[in-house]
C-alpha cells in the first residue's frame, strides 16, 4: 500500500507516519509541502491513498481534492483539515474527496478513518454530521451522480442519534454499546434510516447524508 502525504507542516508529517505506517500490514510512504509538490511525486509512481492538508500551498480550499482526483482517479484522496465544519466537508465530497479527516483527531482515529477509507467507505468527521442531522428537514438536489435523490425526509430522534455514529464507521455493536441498546435495535433503526434515503448500504447512506447540505445552501 502506497501513501503520499502531503502538508506544508513537516513537524505534523512527521508525527502522522508512525500511526498511518500502522495502516496496512506494509505501507510505503512519500511526502511533499504543497500541491504541486504532491503531483510532482504522483507523477513518478502510484499511490492508492493521498492525504492532502487543506491549508498547504496550491489547494485553493477544496480545490486541490478535486484537481488532485481528475489526475489520478485510482488514488482514494482524504483532506486532512483543521476546519472540519459542515460547509468544509460538503465541500470537500464534492470535490471528490473520500473522507475528510480533522487535524486534532488522535493517531489511532487517523487508522481507523484510513482503513474505513481503504475498505471502500466514506470517512468523515461525526461532528460535520450532527449539524445536518439535527435539521428537520433533509433536501438533497437533482443530480445525475445521485440514484437516490430524496426530499424532506425526516428522521426521528432514534435515527438522529445513530446518524453520527453510523458515519464515524462504527459497527453496529460498538453503536449498540454507545447508545446502550440492543444491536438489534441499531439495526432496525439503520434499516429505517437507508429505506428514507433510498441507500442499498451503508457507504451509500454516508454519501447521502452528506449531500443532502448542498440542497440547503442552494
Amino acid at each position: 500500500m502506497r501513501v503520499l502525504f502531503a502538508d506544508e507542516q513537516r513537524l505534523l508529517r512527521d508525527g502522522i507516519r508512525a500511526f498511518v505506517s500502522k495502516v496496512n500490514a506494509n505501507v510505503e510512504i512519500a511526502d511533499a509541502d504543497s500541491l504541486d509538490g504532491a503531483i510532482s511525486v504522483a507523477n513518478q509512481r502510484k499511490f492508492d491513498l493521498a492525504l492532502l492538508g487543506h491549508s498547504m500551498s496550491g489547494m485553493d480550499g477544496v480545490n486541490g481534492v478535486r484537481v488532485f482526483g481528475d489526475r489520478y482517479p485510482s488514488t482514494k484522496v482524504v483532506l486532512l483539515t483543521a476546519t472540519a465544519d459542515s460547509a468544509t466537508v460538503l465541500a470537500a465530497v464534492d470535490a471528490g474527496a473520500h473522507g475528510v479527516i480533522s487535524k486534532g483527531m488522535s493517531g489511532c482515529g487517523v487508522q481507523h478513518a484510513l482503513r474505513l477509507v481503504m475498505a471502500g467507505e466514506c470517512y468523515l468527521p461525526a461532528s460535520a454530521i450532527v449539524a445536518l442531522a439535527n435539521s428537520n428537514s433533509r433536501l438533497l438536489p437533482e443530480c445525475p451522480s445521485s440514484a437516490y435523490a430524496f426530499r424532506n425526509v425526516h428522521f426521528s430522534p432514534a435515527e438522529t442519534e445513530v446518524i453520527p455514529l453510523l458515519l464515524d464507521g462504527l459497527p453496529n455493536k460498538v453503536i449498540a454499546q454507545r447508545l446502550d441498546i440492543d444491536e438489534t435495535a441499531v439495526k432496525a433503526r439503520l434499516r429505517s434510516i437507508y429505506k428514507k434515503i433510498g441507500a442499498a448500504n451503508r457507504a451509500q447512506a454516508v454519501w447521502s447524508l452528506l449531500s443532502v447540505g448542498r440542497g440547503r445552501s442552494a
